[in-house]
């Protein structure tokens, strides 16, 4: 058997993120913040005419797995969400250590070594005079640790720091394409409120379709108890019938009353366990199950009970998994590069 249906307790395309490329179309969808997308989809459930502009007061941005900065202005990661088309913007951090500069972290998916070779490039063409030397210091604990030294105490951290932004991929952007496709099979490029109320039916369908699934065991398992109590209470006979009856499986169903699956599951019951088949068990266990069903149907039978499932689930997930924020989102001014003169 294959499966159809992947039920996903938390919407990983916007967790994760991914990007692709097919024929005439490509969808890149960023990565986000667990917190973030639970905390909207919570909101969605409760009012699901909120707009967009309602949900970015949760999903703020991306949340990328690197803690540069996210540069772009909140009103263009907005638009972003609204239109689901756009870029988003990353630049590095860096703090001042006596006379050094040392970058800590660098924008997603991209490596020390790449940003040192751009700079390095630069200081043998003899366009940067300020920089005396540069040092790759990242391990283990620091995975990203890049030690740039100026020529002397005069040179302005802020005015070279601007250039390598400029110049180097030490700030990148992020193509935002939320290319995806829908419930309905088709691609279409969606906007927030799209994704996670698309994500919002399918959570619902699948929770039902898990429920129904349950159910439908629990009445096989009820079904086969009530022709074992039969046969318990007539052991006697039961045991006479497969004695000396050719077809026993006919003559219990004709004696009995019973149904094929429960003549089957009688005759397929071992000697040992009729001996310990205490009456009692069965009917511990048929009140189980009965208790499991009606509360299953009541749950299927009320859109709020589901709906308070669903709610529950998230939450739990959200409180087990859930992290901060790694990319803080920052207001910065464009980076220039610094004329040779």
């Amino acid at each position: 058997q294959e499966p159809t249906w992947m039920p996903a307790r938390l919407p990983h395309l916007l967790l994760n993120g991914t990007t692709g490329i097919a024929v005439g179309m490509a969808t890149d969808v960023p990565p986000h913040n667990l917190n973030e997308i639970v905390s909207a989809l919570l909101h969605l459930l409760d009012n699901p005419d909120a707009s967009v502009r309602d949900l970015c007061e949760h999903v703020q941005g991306p949340d990328y797995p690197s803690s540069a900065e996210i540069i772009t202005p909140a009103n263009d990661l907005r638009n972003i969400y609204e239109t689901g088309n756009g870029s988003v913007r990353a630049r590095a951090t860096f703090t001042k250590e006596a006379h050094n500069i040392v970058v800590t972290a660098l924008p997603f998916q991209v490596s020390p070594s790449k940003v040192i070779e751009q700079i390095a490039a630069q200081m043998r063409a003899k366009k940067l005079p300020w920089l005396e030397d540069i040092r790759d210091e990242s391990d283990h604990a620091n995975p990203v640790r890049v030690v740039l030294v100026p020529r002397s105490n005069r040179v302005d951290a802020e005015q070279l720091m601007g250039h390598l932004f400029a110049t180097t991929d030490m700030e990148r952007s992020y193509r935002v394409n939320l290319n995806v496709i829908g419930l309905d099979g088709r691609p279409q490029v969606k906007n927030l409120k799209m994704l996670l109320s698309e994500w919002l039916t399918f959570r619902s369908n699948t929770v039902t379709r898990r429920l129904q699934h349950r159910l439908q065991k629990v009445e096989r398992r009820l079904h086969l108890l009530e022709g074992l109590l039969v046969a318990f209470l007539n052991l006697d006979e039961v045991i006479h019938i497969i004695r000396t009856e050719d077809e026993p499986k006919a003559a219990l169903i004709a004696r009995f009353g019973l149904s094929e699956e429960q003549a089957e599951y009688i005759l397929e019951t071992k000697l040992k366990q009729l001996a310990r088949l205490e009456e009692m068990k069965i009917r511990g266990e048929q009140d189980e199950l009965a208790k499991e069903r009606e509360k299953i149907l009541g749950i299927l039978d009320s859109k709020a009970k589901l709906k308070k499932l669903i709610r529950d689930e998230l939450t739990a997930d959200a409180k087990k998994f859930g992290d901060a924020r790694r990319s803080p989102l920052v207001q910065r001014q464009a980076a220039q590069a610094i004329d040779e003169t």
